[in-house]
Order: structure tokens, then sequence, then C-alpha cells
């Protein structure tokens, strides 16, 4: 048998470092399972250009990059049941025939986005889209340790989708609501429960001049993002900076504690540096000294090494967490998704260490962090205990793909 080809698909660009971490967390599983013995397609939805330059930068030999743009192309005559979910989906309307070139008979598909099946962004009609054209070239596609549903918020769309993910060769998910709502829909002759595969991502140290600031000992991570506007002062970018820097304020003075501003995102869409530079901007007075923001240069394996210098880390965006708790740094979600709270109840067994948006004032956050300071031993060594079982399950995914590779 000639090596596997896997298609990982699904992803934005690496200014997204948690679409990084899960392609650095992936690489480790399938090193881990195969050896050297793969190869790997990374399809990113990006211009061209972004991604040209995305791969002028790559550090890993195994990793060929194509872009995904999906302009529209000749369409096959439709089925009736196709037909009547393009209606819902319009899955008529798009091709990907930039990566026929990468479907050959060795080839498996990845859907890496770990969130891209759920409705936080609208319907996932795209990466169902691309699912079906993968099908029509005969490539089995995995569900990759992904966050799924609930869907019954789009009635209309629910059985499609649903019926949808049943196509898939098999479904890896990260957290326990995931699979519980796909064992509850009947999906369970292929639904498996694993972890995010970003836990398996090893750090790599930066340079003091990458960082751009000194990291103190003992300092407090903290990552807001733009994006959480929409969900903590109804979109208003003015109101949530000034949040920003309240919270920032607070933190400060409550736990006596410098703050690293940490961006994990620098996107062009959704660009945390920019707001968190606007966010330390708007406090430099009141916290002079006390407050610095880290680059905007920083790969996901170095933003990693920086998160686990902290001794206590609050994110807004999911891999940043992932990068603090996956270190065994006590760690604070400010959620805005079913995925941050998944994550929370599969790992601490509670919400303690999870705070919805409505529950975001200052207070409540430099409360809460102070007291995750007061009692750092003990989360850090709970954390411990359950991040060896953490990575297997992510390592149990490897094993799961390798019998989808040895199907006819």
């Amino acid at each position: 048998m000639n090596s596997p080809h896997f298609l990982l698909v699904g992803n934005g660009p690496y200014s997204n470092r948690g679409c990084e971490a899960i392609v650095r967390g992936t690489m480790a599983l399938l090193r881990h399972e195969f050896g050297t013995q793969f190869r790997v397609t990374l399809g990113t939805f990006e211009s061209p250009a972004i991604v040209a330059e995305q791969a002028s930068r790559e550090t890993d030999p195994l990793i060929t990059h194509v872009a995904l743009r999906g302009p529209a192309g000749p369409r096959p005559a439709p089925s009736r049941w196709r037909r009547k979910l393009a209606q819902v989906l319009r899955l008529d309307r798009v091709a990907y025939d930039m990566l026929d070139p990468y479907c050959d008979g060795q080839t498996v598909a990845l859907q890496v986005g770990g969130d891209n099946f759920t409705l936080d962004y609208g319907r996932p009609v795209q990466f169902m889209q691309l699912d079906a054209y993968l099908r029509r070239r005969a490539v089995p596609v995995v569900l990759w340790g992904a966050s799924v549903g609930p869907f019954e918020a789009d009635p209309a769309f629910a059985p499609a989708i649903l019926a949808h993910l049943g196509t898939l060769a098999a479904l890896l998910v990260r957290e326990s609501d995931s699979f519980d709502y796909l064992i509850q829909h009947g999906l369970t002759d292929r639904v498996h429960r694993v972890s995010d595969p970003a836990f398996l991502m090893a750090p790599v140290q930066p340079t003091a001049e990458q960082i751009g600031c000194v990291v103190p000992d003992g300092a407090i991570g903290l990552n807001l993002s733009p994006l959480m506007a929409t969900y903590v002062t109804a979109g208003n970018m003015d109101a949530w900076v000034r949040l920003g820097a309240d919270i920032v304020q607070d933190v400060v003075a409550t736990t006596s504690r410098d703050v690293v501003l940490i961006p994990h995102v620098t996107w062009s869409k959704s660009n945390d540096h920019a707001f968190l530079g606007q966010v330390a901007q708007a406090c430099a007075r009141v916290v002079a000294g006390r407050v610095c923001c880290v680059g905007d240069r920083l790969s996901a394996a170095e933003t990693k090494a920086v998160i686990a210098r902290c001794a206590v880390f609050a994110g807004a965006r999911t891999h940043a967490t992932i990068a603090a708790i996956s270190s065994g740094v006590p760690t604070l979600s400010l959620a805005y998704s079913r995925k941050a709270r998944g994550l929370n109840q599969d790992i601490f067994g509670s919400q303690d260490y999870c705070l919805q948006p409505g529950e975001l004032s200052p207070a409540r956050i430099a409360g809460r962090l102070k007291a995750m300071v007061d009692t750092r031993s003990a989360i850090a060594g709970h954390l411990a205990q359950v991040l060896p079982g953490i990575r297997k399950r992510a390592l149990l995914g490897g094993s799961i793909l390798r019998q989808v590779v040895r199907k006819p």
C-alpha cells in the first residue's frame, strides 16, 4: 500500500493561531500513528496570495498548501435527495476543482475546522459543499476533533445537517456534549469521543525580540477578542474597548500582579492584537508599567510557550485556553460558545472556571482570577492528573483514522 495522503480542510489561515494549533497537533498525532510515511495537503479558506505567503513560512516539510476559494464549476445532474437538500443548502452552486490533483486513491480528508459544524457562525453550508465534492471523488471524509451542534435553533436546517453528518466516514468530537448530541440523534455507528488535537502541540520558545515585551514572573495572561463585542456590548466596539480596559485595571488592582495581553488571532477579519493595543492604550495612565502586549508575529507554538509562563490565564479564544490548560496553567474561559462550556465540563467537571458573556464584569473577572491565584497549586495539581488522559484520548484519533485508511 502506498503512503496515505491526508487532506486537511475546513480551516482558516495560520493568522488564527487556533487553526494552526489544530494543524500542529494533528501532525504530531499523524507522526505518532504513521511515522513519516504519509503526506499532508492543507487546504485553507483564504486567498491564493495569503496561502502562498503562509506556505513560504511553513516549518513542517510534510505539509503542502493549497488555497480554497470554491469557484463555480460544472454541476452534476442532481439526485432527487440532492435536489431537495439543495433547496435548503444550495449545495449545487460551488465546486472545489482546485483540489482535483490532491484526490488520489490514497486520500482521506479531515474536516479540521473545530467549530464549523455548529450554528455559531451561521449554517455551515460551504463545508457541506466541500464534503459533497469530496464524496463525488470517492474521498472519505472524517470530522476531526470537532464540536457539533446543536441545530434545533434552525429547525429547517437541522434534518439536513444531521443527514449530512451521517454520510461521513467517522465523526471524532472533542466534548461530551457533542458526543451525547450525536448519539441522541442516532449517529452511534460512527461517532467517537476524542480530545482536541491542539492538546498535542508542543511549545516552541520565541526570542525576547519576537515576544516584544517582558513577561514578568507571576504575571496574569489575558486574551480578549474583538469578536466578543457581539456578545458583551451588542457589537459596540468602543464600549468593548472601555470594558476591556476596566477589566485590565481591576485585575491589576485586585491581584497586585502584572498583566500580559496575548493575542491569538491576527486575521484581517478579526484582530486580537489591534484590539488589545487599544485596550492597553485606554488604561495606560491608570496601570502604567503593569501591562504589556505581546507582538503579533508569534506562531501558535510560540504563543503557547508565552502563555505557559503565566501564573494564571484568562482567555476568550478557545485555543488560547487550550494552550494554557495543556501547559498546566490554571485557566479561566471567557466563553461565548458551546465549545468552551463543554471543554470546562470535561476537564474540571464544572463551570467554576468558565464565565458567560453576561458575567463578564471587571469585578467578577478580577475576583475569579484572584481566587485562582490563591488556589493555583490545587488547580495545577488537578490539571497534572487529567492531562495524560486528555492527550491519550487525542491520540485515539490516530487509530480510528488508520481504520478509515484501511477500508477499501
